[in-house]
């Protein structure tokens, strides 16, 4: 429920804010895209080496989130689009996936 729902959440807050970041923050866009993606790939790594599958998953959404957030802060349609279906799509399989990480522990 945490990476389904709870992670969500600041996707979803920034998704609201953004009709207020489009005038604001703009300068600063690309280095926290770069920051984001940077983020997002240092802990695909870190998947990599996991051996739990609870945790594995849990990494994940964390990457997934760094995908979210770069493609929000490119305001552009594309990206907002892209942002939203990856937070739905992502958030209804990482569910299925701890299910199924449960049903393997036991």
């Amino acid at each position: 429920i945490l990476a389904g729902i709870l992670l969500k959440l600041g996707g979803y807050g920034l998704l609201r804010m953004f009709s207020l970041l489009q005038n604001s923050g703009v300068k600063y866009n690309y280095w926290w895209i770069s920051v984001s993606l940077v983020g997002g790939v240092l802990i695909s790594l870190v998947c990599l080496r996991q051996t739990d599958l609870k945790a594995l998953i849990a990494y994940s959404s964390v990457a997934h989130m760094g995908i979210v957030l770069s493609g929000l802060l490119t305001m552009t349609y594309w990206g907002l689009t892209g942002s939203y279906a990856l937070m739905i799509a992502h958030g209804l399989c990482s569910s299925g996936l701890f299910c199924l990480a449960n049903i393997s522990y036991e």
